[in-house]
């Protein structure tokens, strides 16, 4: 297999111009660096779930949820949520059986409220734009809905992610459609193919809210 340098060097995924479906979503798509963000999740834990779910109809999670159950129907799968905010991704998975769910996020107030629903067996807080601090070949599989967004994380933790995942492994991600070729998304992932380090098992674009338009790339591959 040949060793090529990664498509993207971005650690962020900003963009100063980006609208969300409202003055929540917009404010969370112009995060500018790290201290924001923190800042801004601190702000908003407790009500996020309220925010997402009730007023905007958040259905990226449960969606990016079901893809991951369909290729992972082991329910001893030992699954990391990247980027797992308050929990809201994988709370159908637990719901489901999965009882083997880790969590990271730079958030220590979205880890917080997370840990409360109790469905974790691992929770850290953590930047996912640098080495990860698990073994290679550990999960079964990875989730990730809302990180790879405006103002949030670019494509530089897909490598790490492939290394803690098991041979056979899924990563089921959800990527903002106006960031698939700007962040260069499109390219790493094409890269990690032809490297055969993953294969693409389904590429579909979707809502990640009940009204409204397609936004973004609902994303499931395998490790080979």
């Amino acid at each position: 297999m040949t060793t090529n340098t990664p498509a993207s060097n971005n650690d962020g995924a900003n963009n100063s111009d980006a609208k969300g479906p409202d003055s929540f979503v917009t404010e969370a798509y112009n995060l500018e660096n790290e201290k924001s963000m923190k800042q801004f999740y601190a702000k908003w834990a407790a009500d996020y779930d309220q925010q997402m779910l009730v007023e905007l109809g958040y259905v990226s999670p449960f969606l990016i949820a079901e893809a991951l159950k369909k290729n992972l129907p082991n329910k001893k799968s030992r699954i990391l949520d990247i980027g797992c905010g308050t929990g809201l991704t994988v709370v159908d998975l637990s719901k489901a059986g999965y009882t083997h769910l880790y969590g990271i996020d730079l958030s220590e107030d979205m880890v917080e409220v997370a840990g409360s629903r109790g469905i974790y067996t691992n929770l850290k807080t953590g930047d996912v734009n640098q080495p990860l601090d698990y073994d290679d070949n550990f999960f079964d599989g990875a989730i990730s809905s809302g990180t790879f967004t405006h103002g949030h994380v670019g494509p530089k933790p897909l490598r790490e992610i492939c290394r803690i995942l098991k041979p056979g492994g899924i990563i089921a991600c959800t990527v903002h459609m106006d960031l698939w070729e700007t962040m260069e998304f499109k390219q790493e992932f094409k890269l990690l193919v032809s490297n055969g380090i993953i294969e693409c098992l389904s590429l579909d674009m979707d809502k990640f809210y009940e009204t409204g338009d397609a936004e973004g790339w609902f994303c499931v591959y395998r490790k080979l």
